[in-house]
């Protein structure tokens, strides 16, 4: 996976939703310590974080709107 094609994402602590996403680790982490600064992180900063590439961020997305599920059912791994 190159560089350019990788995508960050922060979820909650139950794996149900995608809080933050971001291009860097750095930029998530960012993200994160400014919503804990704000007090706007229910679970006071306690978050999964996950790399993966933009095509399966897309489907997972996909996935989340189109089915109403939630991450940890959308980012389960599909036979090809």
């Amino acid at each position: 996976m190159r560089a350019q094609d990788e995508v960050y994402l922060a979820v909650d602590y139950y794996n149900e939703s995608i809080l933050f996403w971001a291009d860097t680790s750095g930029g998530l982490r960012q993200k994160i310590l400014s919503a804990i600064e704000k007090g706007t992180l229910a679970s006071d900063g306690a978050v999964r974080m996950y790399r993966t590439s933009q095509q399966n961020y897309q489907l997972i997305q996909k996935a989340i709107n189109d089915y109403g599920i939630v991450f940890h059912e959308a980012a389960i791994p599909r036979e090809v």
